[in-house]
């Protein structure tokens, strides 16, 4: 046979090794779900441009179809940010990808909330993200928006998953942050130096939510990648990028990390990047078993799992191995929104104390202390302020309405599943309550209690005073006057933030769910 008529098989086409490592991240991970919203955070620097490269080739698969947007913040903290402003919206409109881009004056935020100017950058660009996230949900009909941002890259707090009610939602919106393996090695020693909980050795999550409700979730899908590998990819594909001169700047801490600190580690051991990433998977892996550990060990010690407001048992709790403890009451904490950011390891162990009985107090961040009294540890305002008055309001629902006391209720409404219950049952938080949104009558009425006023509550039999229903809890007297009545045209439906009415239950014939969060649930700290 003549060799001309010989038929060659084509080679099949080798992926490009970072797209191909990135798909295996996410889909391990299941960081973005199909058909999602994908907002990429694009400054114009490098480890971003290959970022957006990545995602935009992986978006176009048949199983995946995300639906991207390029997100860029100008800080104005130097010369050359409206050059880079400009090189995202080239970029973006040569990629045709949608894109969105904000200015804002970090060195005035950072002046108005006392921050440094790192910290006020990330503070800005995370509002951000939620912004963009909440209009691009919103115009793809997703009910509800983000309220409001959690901790940055350098916070120890958990994964996605790591806080159960946000955990196994389906978010709105998904934000891909460029954050590589060589910055979660500089974030470990950063944490390190600054003193740190075992959480904090972990690492940067590959994915946490960015909002309280677990709306918008934040992603890292280059987590697992070395810098030289991206800086491979932006020269196979021939990309362009922008060069940020202060990365040079040793005043800023991760710049000293990178290029003093880790200079000298690579001297006494030349794989210390590599050792560094495995002490930080090591300790992640013992983190995550002692949260489990010790969410369930929170569950035992609770005096009422139906209302978290009532403490803990201090002799429960006494008796966890101390690790434990430790871990339980910082779950605790967090379940009470407490910026663990200003929690020490000395606040843990003298909270671990109190169950001992070493000690009767300790004031923690927010305006709270934990309190021994009698047999319960309980958290209440350090000095709470006279309750005002509060008119019968009626609430947005779906929305947000402020109360005159400062504290706001967040109505959404949502699709009901078993799933969606159970998670709610087994990770209550404060103030947040589920009801059947069909058996609600007519608007929404929020007021404070009024002399006769009496309900159904969940658990009970038949119809209770409220004022009995508070004296059985044997709630702090402060804690009483501002428990507010959220009634629809037959009564109470929920006495917040401690117990729904039987009545507005959910069960096997709901359809949609009312929920309802209160915030914060006993109302603003005194000052």
């Amino acid at each position: 046979m003549p060799l001309h008529n010989i038929r060659v098989p084509r080679a099949p086409r080798q992926p490009d090794p970072l797209v191909a490592a990135v798909a295996a991240a996410i889909d391990a991970g299941a960081m973005i779900p199909p058909g999602a919203t994908v907002l990429v955070g694009v400054s114009g620097g490098g480890d971003s441009v290959a970022l957006l490269s990545v995602l935009r080739e992986l978006a176009r698969s048949p199983r995946r179809r995300w639906r991207l947007i390029a997100a860029h913040l100008n800080h104005r903290l130097r010369g050359g940010a409206d050059e880079d402003e400009a090189f995202v919206r080239e970029l973006a409109r040569r990629w045709r990808i949608e894109l969105v881009v904000e200015r804002t004056d970090v060195r005035a935020l950072a002046r108005r909330r006392g921050l440094g100017i790192e910290e006020a950058a990330r503070d800005a660009r995370y509002d951000f993200f939620l912004r963009a996230a909440a209009r691009s949900a919103s115009a793809r009909g997703a009910s509800g928006a983000p309220v409001r941002a959690s901790s940055d890259e350098d916070a120890e707090g958990p994964p996605y998953g790591g806080t159960a009610n946000a955990a196994c939602r389906v978010p709105a919106a998904v934000v891909a942050v460029a954050h590589h393996a060589d910055d979660n090695v500089e974030t470990v020693l950063h944490r390190l130096a600054r003193g740190t909980h075992l959480r904090g050795l972990a690492g940067m999550p590959a994915s946490r939510p960015l909002d309280a409700d677990g709306y918008v979730l934040l992603v890292r899908p280059l987590l697992e990648v070395r810098r030289e590998q991206i800086e491979a990819h932006l020269r196979r594909r021939k990309l362009a990028w922008r060069s940020d001169p202060t990365n040079a700047d040793t005043r800023f801490r991760r710049n000293l990390i990178r290029h003093e600190l880790l200079p000298v580690l690579r001297r006494l051991n030349p794989q210390a990047d590599a050792a560094i990433l495995r002490l930080a998977r090591s300790a992640g892996q013992v983190e995550a078993h002692l949260a489990r550990q010790a969410r369930q060990a929170l569950a035992a010690c609770r005096i009422d799992p139906a209302s978290p407001e009532l403490g803990l048992s201090a002799q429960r709790l006494a008796a966890l191995d101390r690790p434990v403890r430790r871990t339980a009451l910082r779950e605790e904490l967090e379940r009470l929104r407490v910026p663990m950011d200003q929690v020490t390891t000395q606040t843990l162990e003298e909270l671990a104390d109190l169950g001992e009985g070493h000690r009767r107090a300790v004031n923690l961040p927010n305006g709270l202390v934990a309190r021994r009294r009698g047999g319960a540890i309980v958290f209440l305002p350090a000095s709470p302020p006279p309750a005002p008055g509060l008119d019968a309001v009626e609430l947005a629902c779906p929305g947000r309405t402020g109360l005159a006391d400062g504290r706001v209720v967040v109505c959404r409404i949502e699709p009901y599943s078993p799933q969606l219950l159970e998670r709610h049952r087994q990770a209550r938080r404060p103030g947040v309550e589920l009801l059947d949104a069909d058996r609600v009558r007519g608007p929404l009425i929020c007021r404070i209690r009024r002399r006769g006023d009496s309900f159904g509550p969940l658990g009970g039999h038949g119809r209770k005073s409220v004022s009995d229903f508070l004296t059985d809890l044997k709630l702090p007297r402060p804690r009483r006057d501002r428990v507010l009545c959220v009634c629809d045209r037959d009564g109470i439906v929920y006495l917040a933030p401690l117990r729904i009415a039987n009545r507005v239950r959910l069960g096997p014939a709901s359809c949609r769910v009312l929920r309802i969060r209160v915030e914060p649930p006993f109302g603003p700290p005194g000052e």
